[in-house]
């Protein structure tokens, strides 16, 4: 085995040598940087959970809300909460009900950036789409309010029995949603950021072997002159944040930050995130007939979202190795995650005696479906390679 401060180093060196061999592909190199470094980010975040206290902020009083929102309020509960964020509901007098997200560990620009963007995705206009409308923004709390979207997310479909059909079509039409957000969005068509990508790859918390470490260098040499489109990238694209109900999907947990990146990278969390929730019902309920089901709603996600393009980037030839080497990537960021939250709650850090990481037998049972998730996506990687 090698680990991560060798192979990983070793892997960059040998990837820039391999390219350089190939003035094909240097020339095809992206002439600009990209925000490729997820991984690295989530190091930052972990370090972050370490060491940065909570800003003492206070919860929105009854009377703010009025105040922002012109009207009466009549409840205002915690719904839950976690490292980052205290999200709560609003009960209004008129009946309705709002939702108020409050950045507790962040920035003023990250809540302005969040209500600015339900804006942008609700300016879309996209068939089968529902952005919830943003209502107010309480700067000195650092509240976001916005529309309460209702329905169940497709998180929520791949256990529920009494709407069976419900999952299949949410996903159908996730994938044509997320093509149109992505044709709207697309800044340019470019040559893969191998050596961003390689870059963030490094930073992974992982131990490689020798044939793991070929089949990532084969992978980024291979993607060099692969086009891909770039544009803002929403991120966290999964099913989570992804509510369906009357044929609609409410897309809610806007992105805080401007990321430009490689869009691929939104299909490729979708698809993962799908895949994990396949496998978590798999150990669960081996014997039930919806494992098949949910395969199908992971396919139809995959083949709505292809057959949106005219064009597609990456090529046919290039693009299933191109989608698993951004899972890779989005697998690496949740184990460095993953581990900095059960680290932290093993040391008894400050952050960790809330419960704002969540249940530590949880995280740690996450951790080893990721590690399983890592060795299964290589091989699974290999194979697609042209």
């Amino acid at each position: 085995m090698v680990n991560r401060g060798d192979s990983f180093h070793d892997c960059w060196a040998n990837i820039g040598t391999l390219i350089q061999m190939k003035d094909s592909i240097q020339s095809a190199i992206a002439p600009r940087a990209f925000n490729c470094g997820y991984i690295e980010a989530a190091h930052r975040r972990v370090e972050e959970m370490r060491t940065s206290p909570a800003h003492a902020l206070e919860p929105p009083t009854l009377l703010e809300l009025e105040q922002a929102l012109g009207g009466k309020v009549k409840k205002c509960e915690l719904w839950t909460t976690n490292w980052r964020n205290r999200v709560y509901r609003v009960e209004l007098a008129s009946g309705g009900a709002a939702l108020a997200k409050q950045v507790v560990r962040g920035t003023d620009a990250m809540v302005q950036y969040q209500y600015d963007q339900l804006g942008v995705l609700a300016r879309l206009q996209i068939r089968g789409l529902r952005v919830p409308k943003a209502l107010a923004l309480l700067r000195a709390k650092r509240v976001c309010v916005m529309e309460f979207a209702r329905g169940k997310t497709i998180q929520a479909l791949v256990w529920d029995r009494t709407n069976e059909d419900d999952m299949i079509l949410a996903c159908g039409l996730a994938g044509k949603i997320l093509a149109q957000i992505q044709i709207a969005q697309t800044e340019e068509i470019c040559p893969m950021p191998v050596e961003a990508l390689a870059r963030d790859l490094a930073a992974a918390p992982w131990h490689i072997s020798s044939r793991e470490q070929t089949i990532l260098e084969s992978a980024l040499e291979s993607l060099a002159g692969a086009k891909v489109r770039i544009g803002h990238v929403y991120y966290d694209y999964k099913p989570a944040n992804l509510l369906f109900e009357n044929d609609q999907l409410s897309l809610v947990d806007p992105p805080d930050v401007l990321r430009q990146g490689v869009l691929l990278w939104d299909f490729s969390c979708f698809r993962s995130s799908m895949r994990r929730h396949l496998w978590r019902f798999c150990l669960r309920r081996p014997f039930d007939r919806r494992r098949a089901m949910i395969k199908e709603a992971i396919a139809l996600f995959q083949h709505s979202y292809l057959a949106s393009f005219d064009k597609l980037c990456p090529e046919p030839a290039l693009f299933a190795a191109a989608a698993t080497l951004f899972e890779l990537q989005r697998t690496a960021v949740l184990l460095t995650m993953q581990r900095g939250k059960v680290n932290l709650a093993r040391r008894k850090m400050p952050i960790s005696r809330d419960g704002s990481l969540g249940n530590p037998l949880a995280n740690r049972i996450t951790l080893l479906y990721l590690e399983t998730e890592k060795r299964w996506l290589f091989p699974q990687l290999a194979r697609e390679l042209p």
